[in-house]
């Protein structure tokens, strides 16, 4: 009968240390995908991390700091004008590639597709609104 509890025990062990070891393998997998999924560039200036970085980099005086946010306003409001220039540009690509998807779809899936886009449209909207929304007057 002790034979049997050791090797069980020894069973319930191996299976443990196999869980764990697949766990730990796991994990280390997909923080390495994670990395490499992850963009080098979101397209969302984080500002406050931007000087809160820069300051520490470099030193910045807090008497720097106003022309700073100068120079960074500045460049936002240059951005915004690009932007505004370019946004039809981007809206013609966006529309080809909708175009292209279209073609390879069957007529059940049109519907579908074009939930998903009211969606896709909409979702983006809510998020271009909070990022406008959410920068405070003295980083605008």
């Amino acid at each position: 009968m002790a034979t049997r509890v050791k090797v069980g025990f020894a069973f319930f062990v191996v299976f443990l240390l196999g869980t764990a070891a697949g766990a730990l393998v796991l994990s280390a997998y997909q923080s390495r995908i994670d990395r490499i999924r992850q963009p080098i560039w979101t397209g969302q200036f984080n500002r406050e991390r931007y000087t809160r970085e820069l300051t520490e980099a470099i030193r910045l005086r807090p008497d720097q700091m106003g022309a700073l946010n100068a120079a960074l306003n500045e460049t936002r409001e240059e951005f915004l004008a690009l932007r505004r220039r370019l946004q039809p540009q981007f809206e013609e690509v966006r529309t080809r590639s909708r175009q292209r998807i279209r073609e390879i779809l069957t007529t059940d899936q049109q519907p579908r597709f074009d939930a998903f886009l009211k969606r896709w449209d909409e979702e983006r909207r809510v998020e271009e609104a909070a990022v406008s929304q959410s920068r405070t007057p003295e980083h605008k």
